[in-house]
């Protein structure tokens, strides 16, 4: 399986609010679409909807303009043979406005078919997909190396180098000794390649977490060339066997250090939680009602709540104050939306100020804060 979604992507998104974002949800359950006729049957109906949509609404002339645009553009990227339904179970894809591409997620499960034209792009649905770190396991020899890039979901390649290591080559008139120095010094300045590489993929914001594959003789030196940036994001060593090594075999390979790489990270998040509510003046706050009060104020640098947690609530249109059944909202005197579920509109608030969100498992962990609470930034 395929996933795009992470909460970088997420926070990218919601700082989208152009007044008209396009959002589009299409299911790929081969038990729902099995052949590509269904498939473009459904691609069809969806931007159906999606243009209806965009001549019903009242937009301004510019407005309107950009999303017909948006639309001939997903329908050429949804054409039957430019589809991507590798790996993928569902796809989402988002019109932010003229600032800004389209951008199409692949999502690893199925999603309900749905278009919506808001304010704001429509992330709540994908909430669930982006609590996952993005992780890279580099698999590394003293002559090559393969990088993937993916989360628990699937870790495709993404990329490699080669370097001219002589370690296969006669040593012609050298002495031994000269020629093992000759091969050790190109096996060096190939794990500086490798060192630069992932350093270049951090900076450029690739990953989150790093795993490392390799044998036991080049482990330490590798190491000591990493970056100080990336050797903090290095969550260990796992043993593989390289020349055999596909997608699926590396997920598996890097699946426990991921698992306890989560579960350190949720306990690290539930310790800041209850420290900063159980500490007068702390910089955190529990409760519905006083967690949507800190994301209203943009103050919330972690929310925390359980995925099963659902109320109604309802939202500002017009600058996303969150509450509990309030007629019109107490920042600026607009009519509030009357929300389903306010919980989604939290966590698509959350990004929309570049909080991180965390997904606790067991939920059960969240029972002290009512299912819902949020580390504060003051």
């Amino acid at each position: 399986m395929v996933n795009d979604v992470s909460q970088t992507v997420l926070r990218r998104l919601a700082t989208h609010r152009n007044g008209a974002v396009l959002s589009l949800f299409l299911d790929l359950d081969p038990s729902k679409v099995p052949t590509a006729p269904a498939r473009q049957s459904a691609v069809d109906a969806m931007l159906h909807e999606a243009r209806r949509a965009v001549e019903g609404r009242e937009l301004p002339h510019g407005v309107r303009g950009q999303m017909r645009d948006a639309l001939t553009e997903i329908r050429r990227r949804l054409e039957p043979t430019a589809i991507p339904v590798e790996g993928a179970r569902g796809l989402a894809i988002f019109a932010p406005g003229p600032e800004a591409p389209v951008e199409l997620l692949r999502l690893p499960e199925p999603i309900a078919n749905l278009v919506v034209l808001d304010v704001s792009a429509h992330v709540e649905p994908l909430v669930r997909l982006a609590d996952r770190a993005r992780w890279c396991v580099a698999l590394v020899d003293r002559s090559s190396a393969t990088f993937h890039l993916g989360n628990e979901d699937g870790m495709p390649r993404s990329g490699g180098l080669d370097d001219d290591v002589h370690g296969q080559h006669s040593q012609g008139g050298w002495s031994a000794s000269r020629y093992e120095r000759s091969i050790e010094n190109e096996v060096g300045v190939h794990l500086d390649h490798v060192a630069e590489a992932l350093c270049h993929a951090l900076t450029g914001d690739r990953y989150d977490r790093l795993v490392l594959a390799g044998q036991q003789p080049i482990r330490s030196e590798l190491e000591g060339k990493l970056d100080a940036a990336v050797r903090e994001r290095l969550a260990g060593w796992v043993d593989l066997d390289l020349s055999a090594a596909d997608a699926e075999a590396v997920r598996v390979a890097a699946e426990p250090l991921i698992s306890k790489a989560r579960h350190d990270h949720e306990r690290d998040v539930l310790e800041r939680l209850a420290q900063g509510v159980n500490t007068p003046g702390g910089h955190g706050v529990a409760g519905l009602r006083t967690t949507l009060g800190a994301l209203s104020e943009r103050r919330v640098k972690t929310l925390v709540v359980d995925p099963a947690l659902a109320s109604p609530g309802s939202r500002c249109p017009a600058c996303g104050f969150l509450g509990l059944h309030l007629a019109e909202c107490p920042a600026d005197g607009t009519p509030m939306e009357q929300l389903a579920n306010v919980i989604l509109a939290a966590v698509a608030l959350a990004y929309e100020q570049a909080a991180e969100v965390v997904l606790p498992a067991p939920a059960s962990e969240l029972a002290a804060v009512a299912g819902i609470g949020a580390v504060t930034r003051f």
